[in-house]
């Protein structure tokens, strides 16, 4: 296996847009049509025909109801767009849904911010720092009343405001704290919410989770994952600098989306670059697998508007 808990830190890094303090706030345009405000450091969305159809995939789970208004509203081409529902209200939601589009929600199962209100009540359960994060704290999957909680509670609150599927992030707890209870506590969770929603469940990351999902034969818990930073890196995050993935960790990536792929998921990508060489090999790769992939340069992800 060629990935290592650097990676780890960095791909988590991408999804946490509240923390960040640098703002890199940049028009997002189409690799397929080229606005007037269009520069070379604007953003790229790769938009792809796919198993889950020809419309545009985008992460906003760093936006704010007005941010995501800006981006949504007037919009097109966007027929997925992950946001996290617990900052708006069912009257975004429903807004937001124009169009035909899909809302999945983000939902976090393996941690626990100190930011969220529930903080308190269940820090208790807290394993560990996660690193880089201050404020932010793996959490032991296999405790009843956490599952209780993000089944009940967290994933309830995000059906009745209407959205249409779950994008669950942090199972790489298990990647972390390697234990059967942990596996057995992940399985558990992404079961109730399986049978109780009826909804499909997009997994952010969490290879080593999935691997062994695939590996006993329970895909049938997930509709597709999403893999962060398979061709891209990042440099710095403060500046906002972007690389290049080294081949050997692309290589591991590669063969991970494609068995994905063979066991009947949706595979789908975050990249962040402004390297339009890159985004070329992106679209490329995407186009000849059939996968969907979101490419902005706003860590943030906050679908590059201000607000």
């Amino acid at each position: 296996m060629f990935k290592n808990l650097l990676n780890l830190s960095c791909k988590r890094k991408c999804l946490k847009a509240l923390s960040l303090a640098a703002a890199c706030s940049l028009a997002v345009v189409s690799l397929f049509m080229i606005y007037p405000a269009y520069n070379a450091k604007a953003g790229h969305v790769v938009d792809i025909e796919s198993p889950d159809g020809p419309r545009g995939y985008g992460v906003y789970i760093g936006a704010t109801a007005e941010q995501l208004h800006k981006k949504l509203d007037n919009d097109t081409t966007i027929g997925l767009a992950i946001i996290d529902v617990q900052n708006v209200s069912a009257e975004d939601v429903g807004m937001l849904k124009a169009h035909g589009r899909r809302i999945y929600s983000y939902l976090n199962v393996g941690s626990l911010e100190d930011f969220r209100d529930y903080y308190d009540k269940y820090s208790e359960y807290t394993l560990g720092e996660y690193e880089n994060w201050p404020g932010e704290y793996w959490v032991d999957v296999s405790e009843k009343a956490w599952q209780d909680f993000i089944v009940d509670n967290v994933a309830a609150e995000i059906v009745l405001k209407g959205a249409d599927g779950f994008f669950i992030d942090n199972t790489d707890v298990y990647y972390l704290y390697e234990h059967s209870w942990i596996y057995k506590g992940l399985v558990n969770i992404l079961t109730r919410l399986r049978d109780k929603y009826n909804l499909p469940i997009i997994i952010n990351g969490g290879d080593s989770f999935v691997t062994k999902l695939m590996d006993e034969g329970k895909t049938d818990l997930i509709a597709g994952i999403n893999q962060e930073s398979v061709f891209s890196s990042i440099l710095d995050y403060e500046k906002c600098e972007f690389g290049e993935n080294p081949a050997l960790d692309r290589a591991y990536y590669e063969e991970y989306l494609g068995r994905a792929k063979k066991n009947g998921l949706l595979v789908f990508m975050i990249e962040y670059t402004q390297d339009m060489r890159l985004v070329d090999k992106i679209k490329e790769f995407c186009q000849q697998n059939g996968y969907k992939c979101y490419v902005t340069d706003s860590l943030k992800l906050d679908g590059n508007v201000e607000g």
